[in-house]
């Protein structure tokens, strides 16, 4: 049985908080429930999910990007396949299946950031047509 790429179901939670602790983002199970819930119920987000029988080997984030300053696009803003799954076309696919929903919500174009220190990840995008246009920094501010 090959892998099915879906929707993210509540129900996930368990099998997407290793996944988040891969990418780097370690939280507590609750609380990647209760961000997950509420990403579910955004109509401008999707959460997508590569599934290898019972486990999940992937995901995806993607929302539409509102400025004023831009046209609307697509933010890819997570990417994630586990260790043992990489190599084998799934993060192509779920990148496939983020550009297809954007496309069908009408977004002409893609944004996506990766951290300056993952090399590889900047590789791959580039592999799937993606160009670096600008680097930055971020700031944060506990409120």
């Amino acid at each position: 049985m090959g892998i099915l790429f879906r929707r993210a179901r509540l129900d996930d939670a368990p099998r997407l908080a290793p996944l988040t602790e891969e990418l780097g983002y370690p939280s507590a199970p609750a609380r990647l429930q209760a961000r997950l819930a509420r990403l579910l119920a955004a109509e401008d987000q999707a959460l997508l999910v590569a599934e290898d029988g019972p486990e999940l080997v992937g995901w995806a984030h993607v929302q539409e990007f509102l400025s004023l300053a831009s046209d609307p696009c697509a933010l890819l803003t997570g990417l994630v396949v586990a260790r043992a799954a990489r190599r084998r076309g799934v993060g192509r696919a779920l990148v496939g299946e983020a550009e297809a929903w954007a496309r069908a919500r009408g977004l002409t174009a893609m944004r996506l950031r990766a951290r300056v220190a993952r090399q590889e990840a900047h590789a791959f995008y580039r592999a799937l047509g993606y160009a670096e246009v600008k680097r930055q920094v971020q700031f944060k501010r506990e409120l």
